[in-house]
């Protein structure tokens, strides 16, 4: 957080007329520390602050003064006058929505939230005053917080390299798929390409909303989701490696070129902070409102200020209320931890990243050394993190140094780095996840839910600070009881081929047989995603009670078939006491030895 503290000391938060309306809520939690006194860096906005009002006393911005019942009030509006400062709200949405969104999200989540119509920004009418004002504000009783406003940057730890020269760029591009190991199976990726093969675990029905700075957002790979995509403040940069990188890791076409997202079926939406910290907040509750339950927001952003950064932005009073909210309402938060090798346990930090004084419910992502589990040397860390990804050597769209320089929309790079790159890993295993679950029980994961289910069933990390787990898909669908089909036997002309469903004791299921897959999944409520091509054949039976069912099937003896992928099976199982009616498995190769 850009926070005016030099010795943090948690403020005590008001009690408000609402106090009996949220009985029952668990209490609201600090916005930040109230300092003794305020101090400015280098990495500040010169001219500019941040103040939020004590919770419950209804300031309100009119006519260019803060109008309310609390008494202080008056001299307050007196003494910016004074100074000539200016005063605007921090969120650009209306009052009304913000008022509807926190209460919904009360409602949800039984949580206390801020008041996002209590932050507001104060104006300097020249540099050098922000300390003595900032320190001046915070004297006054209905004043919870002010605070200056530091910079931002995109979280890359990126290395340059020399571009591959492009003699033709003619045609499709290489197949980058096989470069990119961070899909591959647990320990070396999240096993996107297992999940993948659930029905729901593409992306189907998710919309990701991307804060950051800017996008290519007419890069052939990312084109077919994040075209003219844009949502809230206008001005993104463009063209921009950053963000087309991000959208390549999540959403590159499925198109046997370029790249492969992890849930390449998701749609986007871009909300650009235009590389000024002063935009965080309302950029994220753009992205929020555009969102909705079981959704995703994804916070490619690193905030500096004092203490010393960077720092993920939630440490920012507005950016937390704001992150907070989102998730209070159902939609997952995925944000880079930031590349300062800083530990957020420090005491500098004043307690505001641990989880005892408050947790946003976002995930908070540190990187490893690439594929290696170890923590990066430069990624931040500490017990607020909740999962890592790969740091180093990421194959994605954007930067040119592997194909497609200098044509920006067709620019790939094998060196994506940062916990810019390691975000988008651990997002797309968490959509993958709530993508399977709601196709299978017909329910979202809810925030918090999900963030532990990542936790507690993923690869442990390496050496060095605590940087969380990698996500592991397949220990997570183990652990969710999602319905997985698995395939064993004599697989060889005249064999036995042998279908195992695990799911719950006494469901009925059905294992399909295909020769092909389909070119677009057909969706058949109740089960979901059917990727199988025309079904040929198909047999039933019933989970047992060790939790598994078996079918068998004989191999045609035809030698031709050996050395050849002869066909293609899912399940469906139909739940008799599990929530939800039934659901498809995952789809699985036949290959004949």
């Amino acid at each position: 957080m850009a926070t005016c503290v030099a010795a943090v000391v948690l403020s005590v938060v008001a009690s408000s007329a609402r106090a009996q309306e949220l009985a029952g809520r668990s209490p609201l939690v600090p916005a930040g520390g109230k300092p003794e006194v305020s101090q400015v860096t280098p990495d500040h906005d010169p001219g500019t602050l941040e103040l939020k009002f004590v919770h419950g006393s209804g300031a309100r911005l009119r006519a260019g003064s803060f109008q309310g019942a609390a008494a202080d009030l008056p001299a307050l509006n007196e003494f910016l006058d004074a100074i000539g400062a200016e005063r605007e709200r921090v969120f650009q949405q209306s009052e009304e929505w913000l008022d509807a969104w926190r209460a919904r999200g009360e409602a949800r989540s039984g949580r206390a939230l801020h008041d996002l119509n209590l932050f507001f920004r104060i104006r300097l009418p020249r540099a050098g005053m922000t300390a003595a004002v900032c320190s001046e504000l915070n004297t006054y009783a209905v004043v919870e917080i002010a605070y200056p406003v530091g910079r931002v940057s995109d979280p890359a730890a990126m290395v340059k390299v020399a571009p591959r020269a492009a003699a033709s760029l003619g045609g499709s591009a290489p197949d980058f798929e096989s470069m990119q190991g961070y899909r591959r199976a647990a320990p070396l990726g999240v096993d996107a390409d297992f999940g993948n093969t659930f029905s729901g675990g593409r992306g189907e029905g998710h919309l990701i909303a991307d804060v950051e700075t800017g996008w290519t957002d007419d890069h052939e790979d990312i084109a077919h989701k994040a075209l003219n995509n844009f949502i809230g403040l206008p001005g993104a940069f463009y063209p921009w490696d950053h963000g087309t990188a991000v959208l390549g890791e999540l959403v590159g076409e499925d198109n046997e070129s370029g790249v492969l997202g992890l849930v390449h079926q998701s749609d986007v939406r871009m909300s650009t902070h235009q590389g000024d910290a002063n935009n965080i907040p309302t950029a994220v509750a753009n992205a929020a409102a555009a969102t909705g339950p079981g959704d995703v927001v994804v916070i490619e952003a690193q905030c500096f200020g004092t203490p010393p950064g960077p720092f993920p932005c939630e440490y920012v009073a507005s950016t937390y209320a704001t992150v907070e909210t989102a998730t209070a309402n159902g939609v997952h938060v995925f944000a880079a931890a930031g590349n300062g090798n800083v530990n957020l346990d420090s005491a500098a930090f004043g307690g505001l990243f641990d989880r005892n004084v408050r947790d946003s419910g976002a995930v908070i992502v540190g990187a490893s050394n690439g594929s290696a589990l170890d923590k990066a040397s430069f990624s931040n860390y500490g017990s607020r993190l909740d999962a890592h990804g790969w740091g180093f050597n990421v194959t994605t769209a954007g930067y040119g140094d592997l194909y497609g320089a200098p044509v920006v929309t067709r620019e790939y790079t094998a060196v994506f780095s940062g916990t810019s790159s390691a975000t988008p890993i651990v997002t797309g295993a968490g959509i993958i996840l709530n993508g399977i679950h709601r196709e299978c029980f017909g329910t979202d994961l809810d925030p918090l839910v999900l963030r532990a289910l990542m936790t507690d069933t993923g690869t442990p990390q390496g050496s060095g600070g605590y940087i969380g787990p990698r996500p592991d898909v397949r220990a997570a669908i183990a652990a969710l009881g999602i319905p997985t089909l698995s395939l064993s036997g004599t697989l060889i002309p005249g064999g036995t081929a042998i279908a195992e469903l695990t799911g719950t004791p006494g469901d009925p299921f059905t294992v399909l047989f295909s020769r092909t897959l389909a070119a677009v999944p057909a969706y058949n409520p109740p089960y979901g995603y059917l990727y199988l091509g025309p079904v040929i054949r198909q047999v039933s039976g019933t989970i047992g009670a060790a939790g598994t069912g078996t079918v068998s099937q004989l191999i045609p003896n035809n030698p031709n078939f050996s050395g050849r992928t002869i066909g293609y099976i899912q399940a469906s199982a139909t739940f008799m006491t599990s929530p939800g009616t039934g659901t498809y498995s995952n789809w699985l190769p036949v290959d004949i030895q």
